[in-house]
């Protein structure tokens, strides 16, 4: 049974954390560790996470002494994985019991090295909101018009693609599954098997912002001409305006 090392940044989750560790408890796929990166809170988080990995040596807790932010939290935890897979869960989300097991499967039969899957936007108090399809094969190309890839399904084999570090560009996310994207493409899993927590004041709420992100991580692909530049933005811009009607 592979190893599936789970990265979790944290900062001042107290309030949420629990649900989303015992979501990782819950999985039917055992084999995993679980590396939480405290983002140096103020509250009860780091007592949770500790009073976890004192009951079961496969939950691990870290404080990140770097730049703060979330990608510098996940970085943090990627130096210290040891499993095959690496997959990513915040912690203020929580996936369903089939998850690992049923992603480890498509990646297996589709022989590739990464997998996504449809998931629910929940709001604060967990409420269903929405769900979000998954594309039953995502490519660099398909990417390139648009994030089709929530980090909270993601798993990529790390045995076969090396550790891909998160880089601070705004859609830190997006920017490194494209990265991944370069040497597989992900197979995507139709049930929806994890749940995003929406909150209406994250920055990925912030649409401009975010297209001024995008715009510039296109900028900085390597196999696309500046004129393609445009036409995968104006498909991002075109999909951005779908989404919202």
């Amino acid at each position: 049974m592979s190893l599936i090392s789970i990265v979790m940044p944290a900062y001042n989750a107290q309030h949420t954390i629990i649900q989303s560790i015992e979501s990782i408890l819950k999985q039917t796929h055992t084999q995993w560790e679980l590396l939480v990166t405290d983002d140096n809170s103020t509250d009860g988080t780091k007592d949770i996470i500790l009073n976890y990995a004192a009951k079961d040596d496969r939950i691990k807790y870290y404080l990140n002494h770097g730049v703060s932010g979330a990608w510098s939290a996940r970085n943090n935890s990627l130096k210290y994985i040891s499993g095959e897979y690496v997959a990513f869960l915040d912690s203020d989300d929580t996936w369903e019991p089939s998850k690992l097991v049923l992603q480890l499967e498509a990646m297996v039969e589709n022989g590739v090295y990464a997998s996504h899957t449809a998931y629910n936007r929940v709001d604060s108090v967990g409420a269903f909101l929405g769900f979000k399809k998954a594309k039953k094969l995502v490519t660099y190309k398909d990417m390139l018009k648009g994030n089709q890839i929530g980090n909270l399904t993601g798993i990529y084999s790390v045995s076969k693609l090396g550790v891909v570090m998160q880089e601070p560009i705004g859609h830190e996310d997006y920017d490194m599954w494209l990265r991944i994207l370069t040497q597989t493409d992900s197979v995507g899993v139709s049930s929806p098997l994890a749940n995003y927590r929406v909150h209406t004041n994250s920055l990925s709420a912030n649409k401009f912002k975010a297209a001024i992100w995008h715009f510039k991580i296109l900028k900085k692909q390597k196999f696309i001409s500046p004129i393609n530049i445009w036409y995968y933005f104006m498909c991002y811009f075109i999909n951005a305006i779908k989404s919202r009607v």
